[in-house]
């Protein structure tokens, strides 16, 4: 075994491989203005806990790795910000920002990502 340790200390949301963005990559630093680059629709997708999404759709913004899983709060307020067709969205800036206490699938609450 060739194992190679260096000393790391950058953020601790790199050691994630998700391709979905979540709270910890944006933790601490307060709001985050981002582009809008696209909008996709995935499907038969395993979350991270396991759970399968039959579909879901996400946004990926300009310079970033990973893509915003859009759940219906966030759909909602890009909707009532920029209208209901998606291909209006591209190019469009947005805040993202960390909230506590919101609702996760089984029921409890968690950090999360809200737009404004």
């Amino acid at each position: 075994m060739n194992e190679t340790s260096t000393p790391y200390t950058g953020r601790t949301a790199a050691m994630r491989t998700s391709p979905w963005l979540a709270s910890e990559d944006l933790e601490g630093l307060g709001e985050v203005e981002v582009t809008i680059e696209a909008t996709f629709q995935h499907a038969n997708v395993t979350m991270q806990d396991g759970r399968k999404q039959p579909k879901l759709f996400s946004v990926k913004f300009v310079s970033k790795e990973r893509k915003l899983v859009l759940n219906a709060t966030n759909r909602k307020m890009i909707v009532s910000k920029f209208g209901g067709n998606c291909a209006d969205w591209a190019g469009k800036k947005v805040m993202l920002y960390v909230k506590d206490g919101v609702k996760n699938p089984s029921g409890g609450t968690t950090k999360g990502i809200r737009i404004k």
